[in-house]
């Protein structure tokens, strides 16, 4: 049998508060934030490139007065959101590419992953799409590919070939209407 890919592509949009979460969480994991510090203000530094991009919390350590910033790139903001995400176990393939991209309300994740899985079934004939829409011609029935209807034990002579690229075949329950389609 041959191998099959599977794409998947998952966007996590998170807001600024949650973001804010995750990068206390993270700090509170190792030991790096305060214990009963207050949180007094969040500024976001979005600048022409990357570098320049990040967060500032600005936080009050219990009996000091002054204020103590911490500032935190991209690469540290994806990986308080890839922990984050981990502790509130949102599923999250360890081997997807992930990318984070600054909104303006807050911040997404974008995970691409590819699986190769092995094929359990014989390879699919050629699809035939049919519109539904209101006064759009359907597309062309394609002719059925001789090597695939022979694997699959079927006829392969050009008449039954020709045959079925002349009348779409039904799907469903005996031509079952489609909600929204003018009806003949």
């Amino acid at each position: 049998m041959a191998n099959t890919l599977i794409h998947e592509s998952r966007r996590l949009l998170l807001p600024f508060d949650t973001v804010v979460d995750a990068l206390i969480e993270l700090e509170i994991k190792h030991g790096r934030w305060p214990t009963d510090a207050a949180l007094v203000e969040v500024t976001m530094h979005d600048g022409e490139d990357d570098s320049a991009r990040s967060i500032v919390l600005s936080v009050r350590p219990p009996r000091q007065e002054a204020l103590v910033q911490r500032t935190y790139t991209l690469p540290i903001i994806a990986a308080a959101i890839v922990n984050y995400c981990l502790t509130m176990r949102v599923p999250m393939p360890r081997s997807s590419t992930k990318t984070i991209q600054i909104l303006p309300d807050g911040i997404a994740l974008q995970l691409e992953n590819t699986l190769m899985l092995q094929r359990r079934h014989a390879e699919a004939p050629p699809v035939t799409v049919l519109s539904a829409r209101a006064g759009e011609p359907a597309p062309q029935a394609e002719e059925a590919d001789s090597e695939a209807l022979a694997e699959a034990g079927e006829e392969t002579d050009a008449d039954s070939q020709s045959d079925a690229a002349a009348a779409p075949q039904s799907l469903g329950p005996e031509d079952a209407p489609i909600p929204g389609a003018p009806q003949a």
